[in-house]
């Protein structure tokens, strides 16, 4: 005989509402840590940001922290792939319609607004001062930013190769010509200026980087 199990439904559905309360205090406690140790690392550097800090800063205990993350370096991993999570994801930014130029241009937006807005300029800064004693630190953002940026970068070309908006050629070669330029204009120069940020003409040197990549990669240059 089947014992009567209907007094066990309430219990299941405030076990199942407690664990949902779980994962959300869970998810805005690492939110937290996240958000205090961007703060931190970027007011103190790696080297001086300390876990307890942090922390504190977070409203959580250390035990807290620490089960979110094992080690400073992989908080400050975590914290990379935080403001790099939008830098690269394209989906949804280019639609058919748009000519190369338009793509182009919507490309170097989102690559410089993840740069500048997101703090991927800052963290670099910390990155390289800390490449002595920490390289890999170094070796974790090339991978997140790198790696990601440009595999991103060569898919985009290569879907504009496909549409004939692009002539065909290396979409690993132009990738790292078009980065080079984006770098060259904007990122390099603020990696020694603290307090830089994008230019007013930035629009325009935007273009001045498109009109020089179109002139060797566009459908209607020599080949």
């Amino acid at each position: 005989m089947e014992p009567d199990r209907r007094h066990l439904a309430p219990h299941g559905k405030t076990q199942l509402g407690l664990e949902t309360h779980r994962k959300k205090v869970s998810a805005q406690k690492r939110a937290a840590i996240l958000a205090a140790a961007r703060a931190n690392f970027l007011r103190n550097g790696y080297s001086r940001a300390g876990m307890a800090d942090i922390a504190r800063e977070a409203d959580v205990s250390t035990a807290t922290l620490y089960k979110h993350f094992t080690s400073k370096e992989t908080l400050f991993t975590a914290v990379v792939k935080e403001a790099a999570r939008g830098s690269g994801n394209y989906d949804g930014l280019i639609t058919p319609q748009d000519s190369a130029r338009d793509a182009l241009y919507k490309i170097c937006r989102s690559y410089l607004s993840a740069q500048f807005e997101d703090g991927a300029t800052a963290l670099m800064r910390i990155v390289i001062a800390e490449v002595p004693g920490a390289p890999e630190l170094a070796r974790d953002m090339y991978e997140i930013l790198g790696n990601r940026r440009s595999d991103s970068l060569m898919s985009v070309i290569g879907m504009l190769i496909e549409q004939g908006k692009l002539r065909p050629h290396d979409s690993a070669f132009s990738m790292r010509l078009g980065g080079g330029m984006l770098k060259e204009v904007f990122v390099w120069p603020a990696l020694f200026d603290a307090e830089a940020t994008l230019p007013p003409d930035t629009d325009e040197k935007i273009e001045g980087i498109i009109d020089a990549f179109l002139a060797l990669y566009g459908p209607d240059s020599a080949a």
